[in-house]
């Protein structure tokens, strides 16, 4: 508003200015503050402050203020809650008066919205422009439980308060600051609310798995202040399902024990509510690490592998892996960006237990741990005992067919089968003679070797045991055949050679040997018989035999020493036969009429199969013929006595050894 032309003409004072109004908190009292004129011209005669709550009109004068230094006063009766309240100073003079602006008061009106949970907040300017030394900056001030608090500032007319509280009786006002140090302040306004706004959704910290298996549930405190709690949840069947509640706007951490982390990876939110129970938008999920692992027993390696871990602020720096071997102190086994790790070169029997830590791209001390895993290498192990009874010759009456393996075995070891391997003692090739199946709670085994020929050597045997994995974890004792030959001599000697039992414990106690004749039944014919380092040898005399086809079978008996074990075993030889020779005793000359009335050959070990004795003349003619060793001829032909004189015999027979002997002679048969 312009100065007012009732300014007297030769009047030199200026109005009073006005730069503050401030309404007290019932609305009845303006403290009105201004500007002092210059220069009063000792005409100055008061001040008074016109108030009205209609622009222009219906003005009120207020009381005189004197003297002239004085800048402030009360206007009183007032109500400025239902209006802006006008104000403009005049300076009374002996002289005549002059009117300043005409400045209002601020008039804040509040509007509830979104049923009460927004206070609008609309107010005026005090004047237009801008009062001198007015920054056009409008304070909001608000009062809760007594307590008034600056809650934001604006250049605008207009201001919408979210509110925050829960049931709250809530008071406003608008204050401002002039150059000179006076402010304004609006009229109290006071409204109830009830917030109708959710808090801020709280951001995960981390989702980790404990030592006893439990989850450690951790987040950042609500941005908001109303929070007063938060609600955890956990993702069941592809539904978020609370599990429990923390209360405290710093009440950032669940310890969750009704998990099972340890056999899957379980998802976790949280949402936060304020004291109306309005909630939080849940938060980004986070998944518990949860580690497995691939064994393979047989490769002796172990693939480990786990999820990657999701909504981690800012991002996944690495994944650090841990072992701990046997009960030991857990060290870092791998540390990497991926999730899978693949251990190698495992020993045998080994407990090792492993879990997986993630770590912070930026923060090194932000730190969500897996389920721990424990893992024991199943290599089967291998039998405390194994042990090859004995390798022998089965024998068939006379004669010598296969050999025979024998082992005993730990029924606690983890075998699959026994590869039986042999070789013979003169080429040394060795091969796998028999494939023999484990049976549970079977000790003792057995088998053939169905190639081998006892009758031409010996052979060495070894029972290996295989497990699941097809490797080799064990074998026995070495266990070699006797291999015996036998050889007659001319001197009715029968040499016998064998090579020693190898491999019992503790060695062979004694050898025995054991004789038949021309097929017939085994005897023992020797004491017991120590062994010899190397071959051993016998020689059995049998010249005083005299009868028979001259054929010895031989076999040898070795006998364990005993052991450890609660057995002792034996082994036998392959059955050897040697051959004497036939020896033929023949006459020179008989006499019928004589003490050798018969002319007759006496024989030792003469094979009597294919036996042929002839008798012939000087001429050639055949006078006798038998077949019969027992016979002999008497001299005659047909019945009458032949002529003394000389005659020619030939004899036919087998040797012991089974080859044609012919012998030819002469007899002179005298009368």
């Amino acid at each position: 508003m312009a100065i007012s032309s009732r300014i007297a003409a030769q009047s030199t004072i200026g109005p009073p200015l006005i730069t503050c109004i401030a309404i007290d908190s019932a609305g009845t009292t303006a403290t009105v503050t201004w500007t002092i004129p210059s220069d009063t011209n000792n005409t100055f005669s008061s001040y008074t402050i016109n108030s009205s709550n209609v622009a222009g009109a219906g003005y009120t004068s207020g009381p005189a203020v004197w003297p002239d230094n004085v800048n402030t006063t009360n206007i009183t009766g007032i109500n400025a809650n239902i209006s802006s309240i006008y104000f403009f100073g005049v300076t009374n003079t002996s002289k005549g008066n002059a009117v300043g602006d005409t400045v209002q008061s601020i008039n804040l009106i509040l509007t509830p919205l979104v049923g009460g949970g927004v206070a609008q907040l609309t107010w005026n300017a005090m004047h237009t422009p801008n009062l001198k030394g007015f920054n056009g900056w409008y304070k909001i001030y608000r009062e809760y439980l007594f307590k008034w608090t600056l809650i934001d500032s604006t250049k605008g007319l207009i201001y919408k308060d979210t509110i925050t509280y829960c049931n709250a009786k809530l008071k406003y006002k608008i204050v401002t600051d002039d150059a000179s140090g006076c402010q304004s302040n609006s009229n109290w306004v006071a409204g109830s609310f009830v917030s109708k706004f959710p808090p801020a959704s709280p951001v995960m910290d981390t989702v980790s798995v404990g030592a006893a298996g439990n989850v450690e549930i951790s987040w950042y405190k609500s941005s908001s202040a109303q929070a007063t709690g938060y609600i955890v949840y956990e993702l069941i069947n592809n539904k978020w399902v609370p599990i429990d509640t923390t209360h405290g706007i710093g009440s950032t951490y669940y310890n969750f024990t009704g998990g099972s982390p340890g056999t899957g990876s379980e998802n976790f939110c949280v949402a936060a509510f304020d004291s109306c129970q309005n909630l939080s938008p849940i938060s980004a999920l986070q998944r518990t690490l949860f580690i497995k692992n691939v064994p393979d027993k047989c490769a002796q390696e172990n693939t480990l592998n786990w999820n990657a871990y999701v909504n981690l602020i800012p991002g996944v720096g690495k994944y650090v892996l841990y072992q701990s071997v046997n009960g030991g102190k857990y060290t870092v086994l791998n540390s990497s960006d991926t999730t899978t790790y693949e251990e190698t070169g495992l020993n045998t029997i080994e407990t090792l237990c492993y879990f997986v830590q993630v770590i912070d791209k930026n923060n090194p001390s932000v730190t969500a741990s897996s389920n721990i895993i424990c893992y024991q290498t199943t290599l089967p192990p291998p039998p405390k005992f194994s042990y090859l009874q004995f390798a022998t010759v089965l024998n068939n009456g006379s004669v010598s067919t296969k050999n025979q393996i024998n082992w005993y075995i730990d029924t606690g070891a983890g075998v699959q089968e026994y590869l039986v391997k042999g070789e013979d003692s003169i080429g040394g090739l060795q091969t796998i003679v028999a494939t023999v199946p484990a049976v549970a709670h079977q000790v003792y085994y057995s088998c053939i070797d169905p190639i081998a020929n006892p009758n031409n050597h010996s052979y060495t045997y070894r029972v290996f045991a295989k497990d699941s994995c097809n490797y080799i974890i064990d074998s026995t004792n070495i266990g070699q055949t006797m291999f015996l030959s036998a050889m007659g001599n001319n001197t009715g000697q029968n040499v016998l050679t064998w090579n020693n039992y190898i491999h019992w414990a503790n060695g062979v106690a004694r050898y025995f040997i054991y004789r038949n004749e021309d097929g017939g039944a085994f005897s023992l014919i020797s004491p017991a018989l120590a062994p010899t380092a190397g071959v051993n040898t016998y020689t059995d005399d049998v010249s005083a035999i005299i009868t028979g086809q001259g054929v010895f079978g031989y076999y040898i008996q070795a006998i364990e020493v005993p052991s450890t074990y609660t057995f002792v075993d034996t082994s036998i030889s392959n059955i050897a036969e040697a051959y004497q020779d036939p020896r033929l005793y023949i006459p020179n000359a008989f006499n019928p009429n004589g003490i050798n009335k018969i002319f007759k050959p006496v024989g030792v070990f003469v094979n009597i199969q294919n036996y042929d004795f002839t008798i012939y003349d000087r001429w050639g003619q055949l006078i006798f013929e038998t077949t019969d060793d027992t016979q002999g001829w008497d001299g005659t032909f047909h019945g009458r006595k032949v002529e003394e004189g000389v005659y020619i015999y030939r004899i036919t027979y087998l040797s012991s050894k089974g080859e044609y002997l012919n012998q030819k002679g002469w007899v002179m048969m005298l009368k």
